[in-house]
């Protein structure tokens, strides 16, 4: 009768658990979704009051009013703006972003094929920033005074002032002109090396192929970038783990663990380390958010074949269209991965998951 008991307790506990978390996933949904939404309106309605005629740029400035006129019925801008907004918003369901003004051709297939491009980038930056930053934010907080601190310090000051598109140029100039060392623009030619094209990222495609060489020039290509983002984002990183260890560091559970006789170690690497992680996730989901609209820069100076650079050209010649789309595709990501960050606390601080439950 007691493990018939506890049975029925265990399942009716489970089934509240699995309640409860389909309510807070459904509620993050829904949270997206409005979020995308206005997202889209705003895009929407700024993309249709701005003075540049779409039409005129597609028909050419030197087309006749007939031909300026029968574009703009082609692509519906002659409809009214509530007629174009549910248009509009019908084919975003569907996954169907339109046409670029330019090419004629749809939106999807071509940032699909610049998205591995920019997805290695961010990855790989993201990843150093991450490590890097948390590594040496560990060894600041824990041996705050020394020699290696002035370093620190430095790059943490130097790494926030700096703009991320005078980083570039600077070493595009001494790396790349001046020493010779490393490529200044593009990426990996996968052509040039023999290397099948699977995925569109240089160094994954090299590691399939099994080709140490072309793995090493895809590499040396991705340094510069990679460098020029590493160095703008690193400081934030390093100095919030530093502050938010120190802060774990004061607290009397250290103390009590040290008395215990616990190994430094295990104090500082497992116990605080995970306690100081929270605002740092915080701020890394920040900045990996920001990457998908901010690569745009570091693309640019590097001619990287990203969705940055194809999202410059696209707000050079007003494809509007081209733009409405990366602004939907990068508040979509930056809710996805606050959405992730959000998750993670529960994994970093139980506590966290149980207030919320």
């Amino acid at each position: 009768m007691t493990e018939h008991r506890l049975e029925s307790q265990l399942n009716a506990a489970a089934s509240s658990g699995g309640v409860q978390w389909l309510g807070a996933f459904g509620k993050g949904l829904a949270w997206m979704l409005i979020v995308v939404w206005v997202a889209v309106t705003i895009t929407f309605t700024l993309s249709r009051i701005v003075p540049a005629d779409p039409a005129r740029m597609v028909a050419g400035l030197e087309a006749d009013a007939e031909a300026v006129a029968q574009v703009r019925e082609n692509l519906g801008l002659d409809d009214s703006l509530p007629v174009q907004y549910v248009n509009y918003l019908g084919d975003l369901v569907r996954l169907d972003f339109g046409d670029s003004l330019q090419t004629q051709r749809p939106l999807l297939p071509d940032m699909l094929e610049a998205l591995p491009a920019s997805l290695e980038l961010i990855v790989v930056s993201f990843t150093m920033v991450t490590v890097i930053g948390i590594v040496l934010g560990i060894a600041w907080a824990y041996w705050p005074k020394g020699a290696h601190t002035l370093l620190l310090r430095l790059v943490a000051v130097s790494g926030s002032a700096i703009p991320v598109f005078w980083v570039g140029l600077i070493f595009q100039i001494v790396f790349g002109k001046q020493l010779g060392w490393l490529p200044v623009a593009g990426n990996f030619n996968h052509a040039a090396h023999g290397v099948s094209d699977v995925t569109g990222a240089g160094t994954v495609d090299t590691i399939i192929a099994l080709d140490p060489g072309a793995f090493a020039n895809a590499v040396k290509v991705l340094i510069l970038p990679v460098s020029t983002i590493v160095a703008h984002q690193l400081a934030l990183t390093m100095a919030l783990m530093r502050s938010s260890l120190e802060e774990q560091l004061k607290k009397p559970y250290v103390r009590a663990a040290r008395a215990r006789g616990v190994s430094e170690p295990r104090i500082v690497l497992v116990d605080a380390v995970r306690n100081a992680l929270n605002p740092v996730v915080t701020m890394l989901g920040l900045q990996l958010g920001w990457s998908f609209g901010g690569i745009i820069i570091v693309e640019v100076i590097f001619s990287w074949p990203g969705v940055g650079l194809y999202s410059f050209n696209a707000f050079q010649a007003f494809d509007y269209n081209v733009i409405m789309a990366i602004t939907i595709l990068s508040t979509a990501s930056f809710v996805l991965i606050n959405a992730a960050v959000g998750v993670l606390y529960g994994v970093l601080d139980p506590r966290i998951k149980e207030n919320a439950s």
